[in-house]
Parts: structure tokens; C-alpha cells; sequence
């Protein structure tokens, strides 16, 4: 787990859903006046250059976010689905222009008011310092170096009343599954109303149907999986595709990625890629 560094896949396709998805859901809950807590478990070091050694070692944001072309992208996809890629580029944009991509606690800073909070998470000693240092400006952020399983569910409910909740291990331990699905549930019992987004990574399908198939044996209602791929499942390619498994997303969101998911899919990975947005349990 101390060995993942975000550095070397920041802007890959995973992060491309994963934010479009994380940009949606807050720009949604801050429809709402009442303040919001976002609390992010994995955050990373905040930013990325994108012509860093690492980004350039695996060329993944080549081949993700410096992919994309928003303006083809909302020319052809409906009215929810251009509403979204918008959300989400004005997120990311001044850090694009300055050669960056930014984590998943900048994509919420940017997007949240000043009346909200973010609690934020890394464990990791150097993207730790980076994200005290990215984030030191901002008043609204207050940042730990444990491991954010430990002390979620003791923040919940907070004093907010409503919470947005981040989960994004890297999964390099076998056990992050059986982690990741343990405070999903404990946060749902705590807080049932709370929206959860929990990342994941598809390197053995396997994984993902037993994280699945155990949140289906809880109550809980109103779950949702959404998922972009480049490749088909194999054994041997690496991460073939990025889901995440969503607790009380917003109505409009389903209807948003459905619109834009194909045709990201196609710029991304025209032949082997696939999508889906799926209601797993209803509300």
C-alpha cells in the first residue's frame, strides 16, 4: 500500500470516470443550501504534472485525458451528457492549462462552496507533504496521514447533515476489497443518506463480482455500478477496465453517463472498450 504513487497513472482512463462521476455528484448535493462534508480516504498528493518522469514512464494520461476532445465530445452527445463533460472539464481545466492534472481533492475543492469541508486522508509520507503543500491555501480542507478506514465512521453523521464519501484505495493488497467493502457498509449503517463512491480497478473480474455480490446480501438500497473499460477482461493485460460502485448518486446522473460513456468509450478504446451503468438494487 506505501509503495503506490498516483503520480505515474494521474489522467489515465480510471481517473477520467472517476472524476466525471466524483464532479457530477458534488456539483448535484450543492444544488442544496445546507453545507456538505466530503471526506476523501485515499487522497493522494492533490496534483500531477502530467510531464513529470512518472507520467511520462507509463503514458497513461497520454492515452487518457490528453485523449479526450471535449469540443467533438459535447457536439455530439445530448443535453445531460454535455451538461457533465462540462461539470467535469471546468473542474480540471486550469490545472490542464498549466500542464497538471488534479487528484480527486482538487476536483471537490473546486467544485465546493466555501460553507462546505473536506476531510482528507493519505498515508503515504511524500504525497502526504504534496498534498499539505497543494492544499495549505484552502481553509475549507483539513488533511490527516493515517489511513481513512480507521476513522471514517467516527466522523459520521457529521455536523453537515449531508456527506459525500470518496473511497479510492489502490488495491495493491488482496484485502483492500474485503476493506473497501466492510466501510461501505459500516458507513451505510451509520449514515444511510450519505452518497458513497467507491473506485475499483478490474484486473480479475472475479474481485469485482465478489464485491458485488456482497454489498447485494446487506439492505442496502439505491445502489448503482458504473464502469468504462479499454479491453476486455484477461488475465494478463493489467487494469482492463474502472468502475465504481455508487450509494445514493443523484437522479440525473445515470441519464448523464449513459449519454457521454459511449462516446468517451470510443475515443478512448474504439474496438476493445466498453461501459455500463447499472441499477443494482433499487432505491
Amino acid at each position: 500500500m506505501l509503495s503506490y504513487r498516483h503520480a505515474f497513472h494521474a489522467g489515465n482512463f480510471a481517473d477520467i470516470i472517476k472524476h466525471l462521476v466524483l464532479a457530477n455528484t458534488l456539483h448535484y448535493a450543492c444544488q442544496k443550501p445546507a453545507p456538505l462534508f466530503y471526506l476523501d480516504t485515499h487522497a493522494g498528493a492533490g496534483v500531477y504534472r502530467l510531464g513529470s518522469h512518472e507520467a511520462n514512464k507509463t503514458g497513461e494520461a497520454a492515452a487518457g485525458i490528453r485523449k479526450l476532445d471535449f469540443p467533438a465530445l459535447v457536439a455530439s452527445v445530448g443535453a445531460a451528457g454535455s451538461q457533465a463533460l462540462t461539470i467535469y472539464q471546468q473542474a480540471i481545466n486550469a490545472y490542464m492549462h498549466q500542464g497538471q492534472y488534479p487528484g480527486s481533492p482538487l476536483v471537490a475543492a473546486a467544485l465546493l462552496r466555501r460553507i462546505d469541508h473536506l476531510q482528507l486522508y493519505e498515508l503515504h509520507s511524500t504525497d502526504y507533504r504534496l498534498l499539505l503543500d497543494n492544499t495549505e491555501t484552502d481553509k475549507r480542507i483539513f488533511c490527516q496521514q493515517e489511513d481513512g478506514y480507521h476513522s471514517i465512521t467516527a466522523l459520521l453523521p457529521p455536523v453537515q447533515k449531508r456527506a459525500v464519501i470518496l473511497i479510492d484505495p489502490s488495491y495493491e493488497m488482496k484485502e483492500d476489497y474485503s476493506r473497501a467493502i466492510k466501510t461501505f457498509t459500516a458507513i451505510y449503517q451509520r449514515m444511510p443518506t450519505a452518497q458513497i463512491i467507491l473506485w475499483y480497478p478490474v484486473v480479475l473480474r472475479a474481485n469485482i463480482d465478489w464485491m458485488i455480490a456482497k454489498l447485494l446480501t446487506s439492505n442496502i438500497r439505491d445502489l448503482w455500478q458504473v464502469e468504462l473499460g479499454i479491453e476486455a477482461d484477461n488475465d494478463t493485460f493489467g487494469m482492463t477496465a474502472s468502475g465504481l460502485l455508487l450509494l445514493n448518486p443523484p437522479w440525473t446522473l445515470a441519464e448523464q453517463l449513459r449519454d457521454c460513456l459511449p462516446l468517451i468509450q470510443k475515443q478512448l478504446a474504439p474496438i476493445a472498450g466498453h461501459w455500463k451503468v447499472n441499477n443494482l438494487v433499487a432505491e
